[in-house]
This record gives structure tokens, C-alpha cells and sequence, in this order.
């Protein structure tokens, strides 16, 4: 109400001043100046303007209204952000022309400028709304539709707008420069919103032209232009990206609302698929409608149609429909950015990708920015730029990083592989650069973990290429993976990622048996045997120590076959076979010694200690940790060092002398957090919180035993159990329960 009166009150000026300006006129007959002919011609439309305006506040339907806006007949979620910014852009108070919306194809650019538009006409901010579109195809689920009547050019959009104005003299017009002019002239005095649809499918030139047209639009005349191409400028620019995951669930609700079935199969999918779902379509609209169409449309279960989306073969309309024309007007080196972003997972810096493809800085600027203009790439803060993952599915599909076969209209399209393959390298050189098993090598530890999700992604992908398990399609992807892991075993083990390790560890063993490399066979055995003995899952331990000592067997060296020997040696030791585990301790102890492998010798002299102590022989068990302890001392291994001041803390415990052992846990907490070994962290928390317990000290000790149970159940440690009945213990003498 109060803007209605406000308008009221408005147009009841512009009523006065119109007639005095008429009442002027009329004192000039026939002879009246040029300049108060033009100001009544601008007052009067003015004051049809503000009329008209009014009409729409008070609930009217005026015939003097201009307004052929399409009513957006799909479903409209979220955006709430994006439709304030553009409402404040249509404001007469903006200074610039109005907004311009930009994204890649299907973010619903389409529907917000629609959307905006129609919140405008409630609250009668213009006098016209008039909507023109040059898309020129649809996707339906039959497939992409052609669209024969859009429009082209600059002059066939100054026609539709002239028409929808009702200036007929303009339309006929026969000079396309007049009609220009004659269009921005037929505006002034008025408030006019023009929509601009899909400008992405003119050439360069008539794009120029339009931006030019726009910026001498008369104000308060506003536009909204939407566009796959980067534009907008003196105007406010939105770059449409995902919706919300919250968002996207509501989208998806509401399709099912108008089809049965699919909201059936919505209720019956765990969340978990719907989740995977969104990420898959990286929250674009156009992808979510689709892959629910296929349910709702061709009886596809959720889970079936989310593989279609995922397999950009499979789905050629929607990928072919989003993508394939602005591929197509990529340079090489465009290509060659865009193929390695898609092993970059996480968002890369311009040094970065220049460091991974062999191009130079200026070249990956250039290329980028063309990029960023076509909406193929997001540049995002701090000057990282990233995919999207619909765009990433897409070109690893048409570079040939899956299994599928890729026809037309995708096979037209051609990215290089090569540069996805210098990219691979320099991931793996980065792995080997910062990782390893060197004694100082969790200095740069730091470093993998930043990167651990690009790392994780290179691993994936050269699996994939590989065609492992299976046959081996890629030798050089193979020996990249097993290069890879080799750099990376001792950084997941250390830091945690232990399902990590065991995923790798299994994939360097099929790929290792694939090349006929059974030395990196048996070591991709034992790193996924080693986490099992970690976990207490030991028939699986066993299965695995088994493998790696076939595998040595094949192709090993003598040192190697006794690591298989140590391995099942810990194997026996878990199962309490105390003969055995000793039997095969010293059989490795020995050739250790024979090759003069002083470290390795400090590893199964611990073992040995850690057998002894476990049938009671304390004073055996400390020779032996004692013995390792000295070496690695010798040698600054700090990490091994943590591992015997474990031993011997665990040795004073079991001889109930907690003063012993807590210097002992002290020194393995800050050996172990120093080299970040997560499982000795908790090791030595867990410890330390017994010997406070033995001291009657509960409270203090609880805090410590909580932390180590924090760690051992996200890494699913051997331990496990055994910490919580320490917390719960700790509990009950604390009297917390």
C-alpha cells in the first residue's frame, strides 16, 4: 500500500506538470519550440509510464502493457541470494544498465531472469516487460530439439522489442543504424525491462554490438541478458553455479510431486544416493531434471539413471547439449588447460598449471581467461581456478580417462591427452618429491596432505587407465600407480589414511601382477596386509602376508623375502603362536644381519621383544627393545624411535612400575606428534593415561585416554577395544557415571 500511494502521489506530479507544459504549448500555437515539444513528448510518457505502473499495484490487467514474458513453467527452488542482487541491479538507483547472467549451460539462467521479471511486475517497477531469445536448440527427453524461429542479430532483436512496444514505424524501418536509434529514442521518458536470452549463440560481433546497445540504454530503462559467455559490463554480473545441496533436494521433491513413480523411487532411495546425485550433477538444474526424467520418463531406478549421468556416454543430448559448442571454438592450448584442470580435484593456481602442462604463464592466462568467458572454467578466490563436475565428466569422457565409448556428437571433439598425461606425471613427481620413507620425509608431510585429494583423484584415474583389475590396457599408467603408492605409503600410514592405504596397496598389486613386476607385487601385498594386522583383522592379514610371499617368491630379492618372512612372522605372533612368530623373527633377524641392514635389524629385534614380553620374558624383551633402541638412536630414525620408547613403556607397565613408563610415553607422544604418526599418538596418550591410572590420578588420566580413543576408531586400530574399556574404567574411578 505504501508503495501504491507513493506512486499515486508521484503521477499526480507528473499529471500537474504535464499540464502546464500543455498549457504552455497552447500559448505557442502552432510555432512551438523544439525543446518543449520534446519535454511534453518525455512528460506524457512519463505519465502513461507511472499509469501503467500503478495499474499493475492496484491488481489491474492494462492493454497499454507491454509484456510477452513466458511463464516459466518448470519448477523454480532456491536463488534467493542471486534474485536480490538482480532486483537491487533493476533498481533506479544502480547506475549501470542492469544485469547480466552468465553460467554454464543448464544452471537456470534462463529461469532466473524470468523469475526476477515476473517479482518485477509485482512490484511494478517497469511499465513494459519484453523478453527476446536467440536459443537455438532445447534438450526434451526425446533428445535435443532444434529451434528454427531464433533470433540472430542485434536488428532482429530491436524488431521483437519495437514490436512488443507497439512502434510498428519501427519495425518497418529499412536501415538497421535508424532502427537502433529509433528503439533508444521510443524508450526515454519510459521504464522498460528487456530480457536478452541466450545471447551465447550469436557471433562475436553481434554480441559487441548488443553490449553497446545496452550500455546507451536510457535510464531507467533496464536490461537482463543471459548468456554461456562471460559479458556484462557497466552492469551487475551474476555467475549462476550450483545450487545448494538443500536445494536440490527440494527441486527433486517437487518433481515428484506432478510424477507418481518418481516420487516413489524418491522415497526409497537412502539419502546417501540422493546426496551422490547431487555431487555427480554438481547442482545443476538442467542435470538434476534430466536424470529424474529418465526415472520418471523411461523407468529408470535412481541408482541406474545416476550412472547414466555419470557416463557422458551414455548421456550424449545433455552433455553434447551443455558443452559441445563452446568445445568446439577452443584453441590447442585451451584444450590442453582444460585437460589438466580435469586431474587437478581441487581448485589450481595459474604457476601450478603452467608447472603441469609445460606452458607458459602468459599462454595459461590467456587461455584462461577465454575459458572463464566461455563459463568452461570457475575462477574462484585467491586466483584458483576450477571445473565443474559435469564439465570434468564431459572431457575426461572425450579424452578417454573411462571405459566408454564416446560416438557423436561428442567423438567430433578433441582434447589432449597428452597434457592429461604431463599432468598425471607431475602429481606422481610431486608424490615422490614430498613422500617416501627417507627418515626425515614427514617433514614434507604437510605438503601431501594439502594435496591428498588431488593425489587420491591421480591414483583413481590412472587405475582407470590401467584397466585394472583386468586387462592391462595402459603399461605406463601402471608403473605411474605403483610410483605413485611407493611415494605415498609411508604418508597414509603416518597420517591416517589407512582405507587409503589398503585401496592403493591393492591396486599396485594387481598392477604389479599385470606387468609381471612381482617385487612390486608382493609390496602392494603388504601394504594392504600390514593395515589388517593394524586393525586385528588378521585372517585377511594373513591372506594377504600369503600373497606377498608368493610374490617375492616369483620375483623378489633375498632382503625382500625376508620382509615377507618378518610379515608372517607378525601374523603368528597375533594368532599366539609364540614358537612360530619366534622361529621366523629370527630367521629375518638373520639375514638382516648378513646384509648388514642395521635398521631392519632394529625392526625385528623389537619384535622379538614384543614376543618375549607377551609370554612374561621381561627381562629377554628389554635386551631386545634396548638393542633397537640403540640402533635407531645411531641411526635418527625419530619415527622408529617412538616405536621401542613404546616398547619399553608397554615393558614397565606389564612390570607395574608406572614412574618407569612414563618417561618412556612421554618421549613416544612427542617423537610421535612430531613425525605424525597418528596411531603412536594414540599409543602414547593411551599409555600415559594408565600409568595416572595406576597412580589413582582418574580425572587426569581420562582426558588423555579419550583422545587416544578418538584417534584408534577413525583408524579402526587393533587397540580399539581395549581403549574403551580404559574409558570407561576411567569413568566409573572418576565417578562420571
Amino acid at each position: 500500500m505504501d508503495n501504491q500511494e507513493a506512486l499515486q502521489r508521484t503521477l499526480n506530479r507528473a499529471r500537474r506538470a504535464l499540464q502546464i507544459l500543455e498549457e504552455e504549448k497552447a500559448g505557442y500555437g502552432i510555432r512551438v519550440p523544439v525543446d518543449l515539444q520534446i519535454d511534453l513528448e518525455e512528460k506524457q510518457k512519463e505519465v502513461t509510464s507511472l499509469e501503467v505502473r500503478l495499474s499493475q499495484l492496484e491488481g489491474k490487467r492494462s492493454e497499454s502493457l507491454p509484456d510477452n514474458l513466458p511463464r516459466y513453467n518448470d519448477v523454480f527452488v532456491g536463488r534467493k541470494q542471486e534474485i536480490a542482487r538482480c532486483l537491487e541491479a533493476l533498481s533506479p538507483e544502480e547506475r549501470g544498465w542492469g544485469v547480466a547472467i552468465d553460467g554454464i549451460g543448464g544452471m537456470g539462467k534462463t529461469a532466473l531472469a524470468l523469475e526476477v521479471a515476473h517479482l518485477a511486475r509485482e512490484q511494478a517497477l517497469f511499465d513494459a516487460y519484453l523478453f527476446v531469445s536467440a536459443k537455438t536448440t532445447w534438450l526434451s527427453a526425446e533428445g535435443v530439439r532444434e529451434e528454427t524461429l531464433a533470433l540472430s542479430s542485434l536488428d532482429s532483436f530491436c524488431r521483437e522489442f519495437a514490436k512488443g512496444l507497439g512502434q510498428t514505424n519501427i519495425v518497418k524501418m529499412t536501415d538497421a543504424t535508424e532502427r537502433r536509434r529509433a528503439l533508444l529514442d521510443a524508450l526515454r521518458g519510459r521504464r522498460t525491462l528487456l530480457i536478452w536470452d541466450n545471447l551465447e549463440t550469436l557471433n562475436a560481433e553481434e554480441r559487441d554490438m548488443i553490449a553497446e546497445f545496452v550500455r546507451k540504454l536510457p535510464t531507467p530503462n533496464k536490461a537482463i541478458i543471459t548468456s554461456r559467455r562471460r559479458t556484462g559490463e557497466s552492469a551487475v554480473t551474476i555467475r549462476l553455479d550450483r545450487l545448494l545441496e538443500t536445494e536440490a533436494l527440494e527441486l527433486m521433491r517437487e518433481k515428484g510431486r506432478s510424477h507418481p513413480r518418481l516420487a516413489q523411487e524418491l522415497n526409497a532411495t537412502k539419502p546417501e544416493i540422493l546426496t551422490a546425485l547431487y555431487e555427480a550433477s554438481g547442482g545443476n538444474p538442467l542435470a538434476l531434471d534430466w536424470t529424474l526424467g529418465q526415472v520418471a520418463d523411461k523407468g529408470y531406478s535412481i541408482s541406474v539413471a545416476l550412472e547414466r549421468l555419470r557416463n557422458a556416454a551414455k548421456s550424449e543430448d545433455l552433455y553434447g547439449f551443455l558443452f559441445a559448442d563452446a568445445a568446439k571454438t577452443l584453441f590447442e592450448n585451451d584444450r590442453t588447460v582444460l585437460s589438466a584442470l580435469v586431474v587437478f580435484l581441487t581448485p589450481a593456481k595459474t604457476a601450478a598449471l603452467a608447472d603441469a602442462t609445460d606452458l607458459a604463464i602468459t599462454e595459461i592466462e590467456v587461455s584462461l581467461e577465454r575459458l572463464v568467458t566461455l563459463s568452461l572454467v570457475n575462477d574462484l578466490d585467491e586466483e584458483r581456478f576450477g571445473l565443474h563436475p559435469l564439465i570434468r565428466t564431459y572431457i575426461r569422457a572425450v579424452v578417454g580417462g573411462t571405459d566408454t565409448v564416446v560416438t557423436a556428437p561428442l567423438s567430433g571433439i578433441r582434447f589432449d591427452s597428452a597434457a592429461q598425461g604431463k599432468v598425471l606425471r607431475y602429481w606422481v613427481d610431486f608424490a615422490q618429491k614430498y613422500g617416501g620413507q627417507g627418515k626425515d620425509a614427514y617433514q614434507t608431510h604437510d605438503k601431501l596432505e594439502a594435496e591428498w585429494q588431488n593425489l587420491e583423484g591421480v591414483a583413481t584415474t590412472l587405475r582407470e587407465m590401467a584397466g585394472i583389475p583386468g586387462a592391462l590396457k595402459d603399461r605406463q599408467a601402471a608403473q605411474m600407480l605403483i610410483d605413485l603408492e611407493t611415494a605415498l605409503y609411508n604418508f597414509l600410514f603416518f597420517r591416517g589414511y589407512w582405507d587409503e592405504r589398503v585401496r592403493l596397496g591393492e591396486w599396485v598389486y594387481q598392477a604389479g601382477k599385470a606387468l609381471g613386476q612381482w617385487s612390486d607385487a608382493g609390496w602392494g601385498a603388504y601394504n594392504v596386509a600390514w593395515i589388517y594386522y593394524n586393525r586385528a583383522e588378521t585372517d585377511r592379514a594373513a591372506s594377504w602376508a600369503a600373497q606377498m610371499a608368493e610374490a617375492m617368491e616369483q620375483g623378489g630379492s633375498r632382503l625382500e623375502k625376508a620382509v615377507a618372512i618378518g610379515l608372517q612372522g607378525t601374523i603368528a605372533s597375533q594368532r599366539r603362536e609364540w614358537a612360530e612368530a619366534e622361529r621366523l623373527y629370527q630367521e629375518r633377524l638373520a639375514i638382516y644381519r648378513e646384509f648388514g641392514e642395521e635398521e631392519r635389524e632394529a625392526i625385528a629385534l623389537n619384535d622379538l621383544g614384543a614376543v618375549a614380553l607377551l609370554q612374561g620374558q621381561y627381562d629377554r624383551a628389554e635386551s631386545y627393545n634396548q638393542q633397537a633402541l640403540a640402533i635407531e638412536e645411531k641411526l635418527g630414525n625419530k619415527e622408529r624411535q617412538a616405536t621401542y620408547c613404546a616398547s619399553l613403556g608397554l615393558l614397565a607397565l606389564n612390570r607395574n612400575h608406572p614412574s618407569e613408563a612414563r618417561p618412556w610415553y612421554k618421549r613416544e607422544l612427542a617423537l610421535a606428534q612430531e613425525v605424525g604418526r597418528q596411531d603412536l599418538v594414540a599409543n602414547a596418550q593411551a599409555g600415559l593415561a594408565r600409568v595416572l591410572e595406576k597412580e589413582g590420578r582418574y580425572p587426569e588420566a581420562l582426558p588423555l585416554a579419550l583422545a587416544a580413543l578418538e584417534i584408534q576408531e577413525r583408524l579402526r586400530d587393533q587397540n580399539l577395544d581395549f581403549s574403551r574399556q580404559l574409558v570407561e574404567r576411567l569413568r566409573r574411578k572418576a565417578g562420571m557415571e
